[in-house]
């Protein structure tokens, strides 16, 4: 009989010639969230990405730093880090960057395992999601996939009772954080999709499903140069832009003039009065 050693051992062998040798392609989750079966196709039949500008190297290598440091603060309820998950039937895989446990001492009532996605952004982005009080929707499909992908691999010995989806500002380090209920439905049709991906690429073709033509997705698609689909809804998007009212660009602009203010002064001393410096200096 073999055992877990012996198990574990030809999983390392198995994962060292597939990392040299890959024999079958993969969803990657992050890919997946997108929501764009166009997008997946392309990357799977290897595609090539434009070259990433510097600046957008370093803003990844922050994220990545980012993510370390954060994972840190989890210390304490943090089962596990990059908890890897397959799925064989759908060609899904990826890894939920934190599994945590809230244990029954910190809420009775929410007690459990949650799977947890860490995001960095930019003051402008994170505040926009702070405003909204609710996560990115890529970001939010990105996690339910991961919830289904760990309660599916690991055959309910882990239930994950929901996700968790914790935001840095990278210039103040802020956090805002939410909850993500699995919604099965969505999964349900987001997985139809990927069949149906699966079915066109086998008789040598594109898939049909796409993002709709108002979606903002379009215009950072790595592949709108060769996708007409894409370039198509970026022309639409032009010719149907919409003008903000300007009391909607005031508030806009006024929010943003508040928030600086406060970040500005939040390190900073309010200045004493004369009367003030002379009592702490114990002067009479």
């Amino acid at each position: 009989m073999t055992s877990p050693a012996e198990i574990v051992a030809s999983a390392i062998e198995g994962r060292i010639r597939e990392e040299y040798n890959p024999e079958e392609k993969y969803i990657s989750a992050s890919s997946l969230a997108h929501g764009c079966m166009q997008l997946v196709a392309r990357e799977l039949l290897g595609f090539p990405k434009p070259e990433l500008e510097p600046r957008v190297q370093r803003m990844l290598e922050v994220g990545r730093d980012g993510h370390r440091r954060i994972e840190g603060y989890l210390k304490g309820i943090s089962l596990a880090r990059e908890v890897f998950f397959k799925d064989e039937e759908y060609k899904i895989k990826g890894y939920c960057d934190d599994l945590i446990y809230i244990p029954p001492s910190l809420s009775e009532e929410h007690s459990g395992f949650y799977a947890v996605e860490i995001k960095t952004a930019g003051s402008a982005s994170f505040e926009r999601i702070a405003d909204e009080r609710a996560p990115r929707e890529d970001h939010a499909r990105q996690c339910m996939i991961y919830i289904w992908g760990l309660r599916r691999y690991y055959r309910g010995d882990i239930p994950i009772k929901g996700g968790i989806i914790l935001y840095e500002n990278r210039d103040t380090l802020e956090h805002v954080l939410f909850d993500v209920a699995y919604d099965e439905a969505e999964m349900n049709e987001l997985l139809r999709q990927v069949s149906r991906m699966w079915d066109a690429l086998a008789r040598g073709q594109l898939p049909d499903d796409h993002l709709p033509k108002e979606h903002w997705y379009h215009n950072y698609c790595p592949y709108l140069d060769i996708c007409p689909v894409g370039q198509e809804a970026v022309r639409w998007q032009k010719e149907h832009r919409k003008e903000l009212p300007d009391e909607v660009l005031a508030q806009i602009i006024g929010k943003r003039i508040v928030r600086k203010r406060r970040r500005e002064g939040a390190g900073r001393k309010r200045e004493r009065t004369l009367e003030e410096l002379a009592e702490e200096l114990g002067w009479e």
